[in-house]
């Protein structure tokens, strides 16, 4: 904005919020703000005012003859992105536009359809008589003119650490970015020449300057600009080129060391951030003493989150050193560059960089004063990490941040230097995989297999109670209970609001976060089952649930409080990988309410029979995970709750999403085709749906926390890994379905018309292991947001799908499920190759070359098999079932070995030396 005022404004008055006037009055030596009113002599040559907060009419008395009025408000022609307080840029039709990260994101802000709702506008009026003053933006293209002998013209206005004009000669050649000096700091105004001259080699990766100079007291450079006006179609390329610039600036700066730390150095680190309070200055100084002991130090960046590495195809530069310094640990910016990059709310990046203290492995062997990371011991580490925070917080203060950010930093550092006695204590109980991450691979490897005896269990008792109610029931009374489960379901994810699973990722201290979550749970389980309970009866008609219906979902929304509070102690679990203990609640609570059920329905009870088995699952469940955990008490910090939703809820909202998902076919089927129908196509999607469930979902649990605590290509190489694995072993269970399909006729012959369906739903099954191992990632990267977006694809994919073919059966519906998540696996996949830089697709293709082969020769043996039971006339029966199984299973496991062995072989030692 400043840039767009006149060059020598003179006497100034400013009326707008705290930040736009701190900012301006730091610029404009004679500017004062109107904290009590305007004067009315009309003597000012500059007037800002926010028509949001002052009345306009009564600023502009104060304003001379031919003097400017700059308001800010709902009308102008230049936009402030987003807001005052956080000014990106500034933005005028017809301008370029600063690419975003990808080409939707860039579409939408060229549209102005990003920009918040209540963005000011700004309009610069002159006063009644005289020439209207040249702004500072065109003095600086006038001199720029001169010293380089061609005219140009201002084309955007953009914020970094200096302001930075866009200046395009209309004869061509490219754009003129002219970083301009706005406010005294006390290093000199183009700290990358000073950096560049005690570097060699940094050249290569600093602008090409081809002017300097002075305007209006204010000093400029001017660089050819680099960046295209929008990223690359799919900005992979754009994603690794930015990447590999911060790993070489990192490396050159390194290259040349300026000394080592001396006594003193810390004070004088924690000086350099005029944010901090005086005591806070002293306590973190005293943190970083240990690394006062001869740390090799060299000059930082301190800033290189990825839009200060501009691209433009395969080149690009290094930009905004105002934050570099000489004196600070060498290889400082490993500790930044990788939480800058990871985006996400404000203050996440605090907690990230301090993840290094206690995680040591997220830099492997990555050099960080002159030692590697690993090879510090903690307080060294801390030391380093505070060190890095200090260097952010540096930067982030000359930008006006506020106290919102200091404080978010100082609670962050205090949970990193004193942990809670509670999390301590559990510590000691169960040790935090912070080693190696091959020792983090096998804990998750064993806890998969814990997992997947939790799952057999729990899903073979579901399984055992659905076949008796199918054996002793009609199909509509099957419908039934499947209706009341949706409800169910739908009402834990939203009593939830994602917040336990958020705990798994959660930076800081997880214990009083658990118990802010616990108080969560409590409320909107109990506040959403009693609506529930109050409209089950409108409920069950609207579904077109027949008799029970209501009795049957107020039955099964009295699990809520159970299922929720519980969640929040097994999460814990599972983010310490603590699977044994985990698995306990699930597996014995699940037996127990399977065998309450089983009972009860011999008993003639019917369908409640399955609803008073739920209950009392759900109680035992929560019994249990306080005898294998302390109890997580209610608490409250409003701090923590927010964190909790802003990642839980868009988890939230994909669980939501993904149940609707799974359950719209039931709707659909249900008021299109009847509840007959309905039963057959709900037994056949609960046989096929199976592997998904015990294999895909185990596996994505187990490697939920692991995945969590990698980063950048760590992450993409685990991601394909798990995916790799899962889909292998998913594979002959799914193909043994399809293939067996025509078995389910043992249940009985009203159950024919569900084979086809059985086959179809198989490969649907197979199809969404790849959607959902990908969202499992994309958590893990912190963006749950987009996970949710392809929940919502799949969701748009398969309700057009049931739209166009719904009516012409449950077959038809079978195919439309597999069209569906085979079009939301490509996006998914294309989706973690954008997101999680270094993942390829192409690798987990590779991966699964044996897996093809294997499977191939699995489909010949059982169709063999087939063909040889037909021609001696044998009809399906229970031998036949066991016999295609298990020939199934040996040809497939035979050619897997031959072509994998290595692969097989070192998973088998991973889960050997994998721990509790």
């Amino acid at each position: 904005m400043r840039a767009l005022l006149p060059a020598d404004p003179g006497r100034c008055w400013v009326g707008a919020d705290p930040a736009t006037e701190a900012v301006l009055s730091a610029m404009l030596a004679a500017a004062r703000v109107a904290e009590v009113g305007w004067p009315a002599d009309g003597t000012a040559d500059l007037v800002v005012v926010d028509e949001r907060r002052h009345d306009v009419e009564v600023a502009a008395r104060a304003l001379a003859p031919g003097g400017t009025l700059a308001v800010l408000g709902s009308r102008g022609p230049w936009s402030v992105y987003p807001d005052t307080d956080r000014p990106e840029l500034l933005w005028r039709a017809g301008w370029p536009v600063h690419p975003a990260t990808d080409l939707v994101g860039w579409a939408r802000r060229r549209a102005g359809l990003s920009r918040p709702r209540g963005a000011p506008h700004l309009e610069i009026r002159t006063g009644l008589s005289g020439p209207p003053p040249r702004s500072l933006a065109d003095r600086v293209v006038a001199d720029l003119a001169a010293a380089t002998g061609r005219p140009g013209r201002l084309v955007g206005v953009i914020a970094a650490g200096q302001t930075v004009l866009r200046v395009r000669h209309d004869d061509g050649g490219g754009d003129i970015a002219v970083r301009i000096r706005l406010r005294a700091l006390d290093h000199p105004p183009d700290l990358a020449a000073v950096v560049a001259g005690e570097v060699p080699g940094l050249l290569s990766v600093l602008p090409q300057v081809v002017a300097r100079g002075h305007t209006a007291g204010h000093a400029w450079t001017a660089s050819r600009w680099v960046g295209a006006d929008r990223p690359s179609l799919v900005g992979r390329r754009d994603v690794e080129t930015r990447r590999r610039l911060a790993a070489d600036t990192i490396e050159i700066l390194q290259a040349h060391p300026t000394g080592t730390t001396a006594p003193g150095w810390a004070r004088s680190w924690a000086d350099t951030a005029d944010q901090l309070s005086a005591d806070l200055r002293a306590e973190w100084a005293g943190v970083m003493q240990a690394a006062e002991n001869a740390v090799v130090t060299a000059w930082c960046h301190g800033d290189l989150w990825p839009g200060n590495v501009a691209v433009d195809g395969d080149t690009g530069v290094t930009l905004d050193w105002d934050n570099a310094s000489p004196d600070a640990p060498a290889g400082l910016d490993r500790l930044l560059v990788g939480p800058l990059a990871a985006g996400g709310e404000a203050h996440r990046w605090v907690h990230e960089v301090l993840r290094h203290v206690d995680e040591p492995e997220l830099l492997d062997a990555s050099p960080v004063g002159g030692r590697a990371w690993s090879a510090w011991d903690r307080p060294h580490r801390l030391a380093l990490a505070v060190a890095a925070v200090v260097l952010q917080l540096r930067n982030r203060s000359a930008l006006g941040d506020g106290g919102a950010l200091v404080a978010e930093a100082a609670r962050a550092v205090a949970d990193v230097r004193h942990p809670p006695a509670v999390v301590t204590a559990a510590a000691a109980e169960e040790p935090d995989p912070g080693g190696s991450t091959g020792t983090m691979a096998g804990r998750t490897a064993r806890g998969a297999l814990w997992l997947a005896v939790n799952g057999i269990v729990v899903k073979s008792s579901q399984t055992v109670v659905l076949l008796i109610l199918a054996a002793v029931l009609a199909p509509q009374a099957l419908g039934l209970v499947a209706l009341g489960t949706l409800v169910a379901n739908v009402s834990v994810v939203l009593s939830s609001l994602g917040t336990a699973s958020a705990l798994v990722f959660w930076r800081g201290d997880v214990q009083r976060a658990a118990r802010t979550a616990v108080t969560l749970a409590i409320v909107t389980g109990v506040a959403l089952g009693s609506l529930i309970w109050a409209t089950a009866p409108w409920l069950a008609d609207a579904m077109g649930a027949e008799d029970g219906g209501a009795r049957v979902i107020r039955g099964l929304v009295l699990t809520l409080p159970f299922v929720t509070v519980s969640a929040v102690t097994n999460e814990l679990l599972r983010r310490r990988l603590a699977f044994l203990r985990r698995i306990i609640p699930d597996t014995t609570a699940s037996v127990l309410g399977a065998v309450v059920a089983i009972g009860l329905a011999l008993g003639g009870s019917g369908v409640m029979a399955l609803v008073v088995g739920q209950v009392v699952q759900a109680v035992a469940t929560l019994l249990l995970s306080w005898c294998v955990h302390p109890p997580v008490r209610p608490g409250w910090s409003t701090a923590d709750a927010k964190g909790l939703l802003s990642y839980g809820g868009p988890l939230a909202g994909a669980n939501l999403l993904q149940l609707v998902q799974l359950n719209v076919d039931y709707i659909v089927v249900s008021v299109v085709l009847g509840a007959a129908a309905l039963g057959q196509y709900s037994l056949a999607f609960r046989l096929a749906f199976m592997p998904y469930l015990m294999i895909a979902v185990v596996i994505g649990g187990a490697a939920f926390p692991y995945l969590c605590r990698l980063t950048g290509a760590r992450l993409a190489e685990a991601s394909a890994t798990v995916m790799a694995a899962t889909v292998t072993i998913v594979t002959p269970v799914c193909l043994g379905i399809a293939m067996l399909a025509d078995h389910l006729v043992l249940l009985g012959r009203k159950w024919s018309d569900g084979v086809p369906v059985v086959a179809l739903l198989a490969g649907y099954a197979w199809m969404l292991v790849f959607g959902t191992l990908a969202q499992t990632s994309l958590s893990a990267a912190g963006r749950t947001g987009v996970a949710m977006g392809l929940r919502l694809a799949h969701l748009v994919f398969l309700v057009v799908g049931l739209a166009l073919v719904s009516r012409q059966g449950i077959v038809a519906v079978g195919a439309s499920q597999l069209v569906a998540a085979t079009l939301a696996a490509l996006l998914a996949l294309w989706l973690l190759r954008r997101v999680v830089t270094g993942f390829s697709a192409y690798a987990v293709a590779r991966q699964l070359g044996p897996v093809a082969v294997a499977a191939a020769v699995m489909a010949l043996a059982m169709l063999g098999l087939r063909i040889l039971l037909n021609s001696r006339h044998v009809d399906v029966s229970a031998a036949t079932l066991v016999l295609g199984a298990v020939v199934g299973i040996v040809a497939y496991a035979l050619p897997l070995a031959a072509l994998d062995r290595d692969r097989v072989v070192g998973l088998g030692q991973l889960l050997k030396g994998g721990t509790r």
